[in-house]
Parts: C-alpha cells; structure tokens; sequence
C-alpha cells in the first residue's frame, strides 16, 4: 500500500505528460493545415474568379477563338503544372496535349493520367496535380515580374514584408490589409514613366496576362485535388512527431514553415494581384469592342 501511495502520482504525471505531446502534436499540425489551406484557398480562389472573368470578356466579345490571343502560352503553362506534379506521386501521363483547342467542348489543352488507387502517395499527389496550374502558373508569374521589371525586387521585399507583418493571417483584416498595401505597392511599381516607355514591361505585361488568364481550375481539377486533400495531413502528422520526439522543433526540418508559407503567400499575392490589372486590361479592350459591336457594354459575370 505504501509503494502504491507513491506509484499513482508518478503514472498519473506520465499520463499528463502523453495527454500534453499528444495536444501539442495535434495543435502544431492543425495549425499548419489551417494556415497552408487557408493562403492556398483564399488566394486561389480569387486567381480562379479573375481568371474566369478573363476568359468571359474575351469570349464574348471576339469569340471563342479571341481567348487564343492569351491561351497559346497560358494553357501550356496550365496543363504543365497539371503534368509536372505526376511524376513525384509516380502517375503515369497516359496522354497530354499542351495546346489543342477543341471547339466542341472548348477545352484548350488536358492531362490524362492514371495511378494506383491502393498507393496512398499517388492518392495524396492529385491534390498537388488539381492545384498544379496555380502553383506553377504563380511562379511563373513571379519569375516574368522579377526579370523583366526594373525595381521588382524593391516592390517583393515590400510585399514580403507585408506578409511577414501580417502573421499567420488569422483574420480577414490579415488579408485584406496585406492584399491592398501590397496592390498599392505594385501598381507604384509598375506603373512608371520609365517602364511605360521600355519594351521590356509591355512583354511583361502582355506574358503576364497570357499566365494570369489560364490560373483556373476546372470542376474536374478541384474534384482531383479535394479526393487526395484527406492524405495531406500524414505527412504533417509524421514531421511533427519527428520534430516533438527529438526536440529538434519542426522549423528545423519541416518545410512549411511560417517563413515558407509567408513566402507561398507573398508569390499567391503577387500572382492575385497581376492577374487583376491583367483582367483590367483585357476587359477594358474588350468591353470597348463590345460596346462598338453590340452597343451595350460587356458584362464578364453574365453567361
């Protein structure tokens, strides 16, 4: 009895000890699930809503075959993020056309890829395949903007700075906030009398637009990405159990970081942000016609 008295509280503090890893495991991963989905959907979804008003205004008022003007380099840019995240999840590219307008169906391009259902790393990977045209399709964006933009590295620190000021990005003032200093500083950017008169902005504008335009998803893309999202925790789960059992912490040796996933936000940012002067740009020209042709002005969310 007496060596009960002192067995009971040495096993209940072990039990504390487990119930406290085991929360500190589950709060570190949900947090960095609920701030990866959270940059990734809100930003995607605005680059999705731009790009499809883009693609509307062309369309209505040139035609179907207007939006080839921006699609000839988009597409392959699309269908390229698609391909390239099939061979780290090991599917295999049964056909692909990068560009090959249909007008029956109006696609411009697709991927068809087949995998093992029983392989959970081929399932996880048609989350990273759905969402490939916006992660290729932003770093795209990211590399035109700074290679051929004077002063573009003075423009991302400012909007890296934003995104670093902003946190974890918990609230809609977060992105709100962030997204329109960040504008703001694009546009100063950009919009330059010095640029106006370099060939060098107007071929990056124009790139720009063509990229911008074809960062959509497609129904089939989304119900691509949502059927492997499930498996994207198991990897988190794993690195952070690593990390709490090592001490080593895991901004040691996990890669989404609060730096890294700053670094994905600010590129989304980025990429939002051209995407919706490029809309500007294209409606402005097409509504324009539209109103010379038709008489009525353009309306890019009508069908």
């Amino acid at each position: 009895m007496f060596l009960d008295s002192f067995r009971m509280p040495r096993y209940h503090a072990s039990s504390m000890a487990v119930l406290i890893f085991i929360k500190n495991w589950l709060l570190a991963t949900l947090g960095q699930m609920a701030s990866l989905f959270a940059v990734v959907f809100i930003f995607g979804l605005l680059l999705n809503i731009v790009s499809q008003i883009t693609f509307k205004s062309l369309e209505k008022a040139f035609g179907h075959r207007g939006v080839y003007v921006v699609a000839w380099l988009g597409t392959p840019v699309h269908e390229l993020g698609h391909a390239l995240f099939c061979f780290p999840f090991f599917h295999r590219i049964e056909e692909i056309h990068l560009f090959r307008p249909d007008p029956v169906t109006g696609n411009l391009g697709f991927v068809y890829h087949t995998w093992n259902r029983k392989n959970p790393w081929a399932v996880l990977g048609n989350f990273f395949i759905g969402i490939g045209p916006v992660i290729l399709g932003s770093a795209v964006l990211f590399g035109l903007f700074y290679w051929l933009v004077p002063g573009s590295h003075q423009a991302w620190d400012a909007i890296s700075a934003s995104v670093s000021a902003a946190g974890d990005f918990t609230s809609w003032r977060d992105y709100t906030a962030v997204f329109g200093e960040s504008s703001l500083v694009l546009v100063r950017t950009l919009f330059t009398s010095d640029n106006l008169l370099s060939w060098q902005f107007w071929v990056f504008l124009y790139l720009a637009i063509c990229v911008a335009s074809n960062i959509r998803l497609s129904v089939s893309d989304i119900r691509g990405a949502l059927s492997g999202a499930g498996w994207l925790v198991v990897p988190f789960l794993i690195i952070n159990l690593i990390g709490l059992l090592t001490e080593a912490g895991t901004a040691a040796i996990f890669p989404v970081t609060a730096s890294t996933l700053g670094i994905a936000a600010a590129i989304l940012i980025l990429a939002s942000i051209l995407a919706l002067v490029g809309f500007i740009i294209v409606y402005l020209i097409a509504s324009l016609f539209y109103r010379w042709h038709y008489h009525r002005w353009l309306n890019p969310f009508s069908r």
